[in-house]
């Protein structure tokens, strides 16, 4: 892979970070590639104490390929290349323990809530997609300890299922 001055300083500068910006079709993931195998042939770096990361899933499976393609796929073993939000779901997946969570716990992206919540008042609510919308936002603001309701959830220690029942029950009279 043929690199330009400019790449060819960034592939090479180790003594910090270095940020490289450039537009679309430009040679970004390139210089990534490059620098990638440079840190584990020249400076002695084992791939798995480095990590790689992209905005989009396509973009860490396509530079996992090319760096396979580069580097070889024994040499680039342990490499993590993945998304941001990959990339932080997987330490605090090794960190559980520290962070107070229990191991297999799930994360729930906006459209599992909703799915759970249907799921879950489906007679009460019968698939207002505002109420289920208002009832997500709670949740979450209850989460965040910003609000009454979640002082009183912590006071009463009632277990999320009963916050919840009791939340709509509450949601519904009004």
């Amino acid at each position: 892979m043929k690199l330009n001055p400019a790449q060819n300083d960034a592939v090479h500068y180790v003594s910090g970070p270095c940020l490289v910006l450039a537009g679309a079709g430009s040679g970004k993931t390139r210089v990534i590639i490059n620098k990638i195998g440079y840190l584990v042939d020249k400076c002695g770096y084992k791939a798995r104490n480095i990590a790689a990361v992209t905005f989009t899933n396509k973009a860490a499976r396509e530079m996992k390929e090319r760096v396979a393609q580069s580097m070889g796929r024994k040499e680039a073993r342990g490499l993590w290349i993945s998304t941001f939000h990959t990339l932080g779901l997987e330490i605090i997946k090794r960190e559980h323990k520290v962070l107070g969570l229990k191991p297999g716990f799930s994360l729930f992206d906006d459209q599992d809530t909703l799915a759970l919540l249907k799921e879950l008042t489906q007679d009460e609510l019968d698939e207002d997609k505002d109420l289920l919308k208002s009832l997500a936002s709670t949740i979450s603001n209850w989460k965040g300890g910003s609000s009454f309701q979640s002082r009183r959830a912590k006071s009463l220690k009632m277990n999320s299922s009963n916050y919840l029942l009791c939340y709509i029950s509450v949601m519904l009279s009004t």
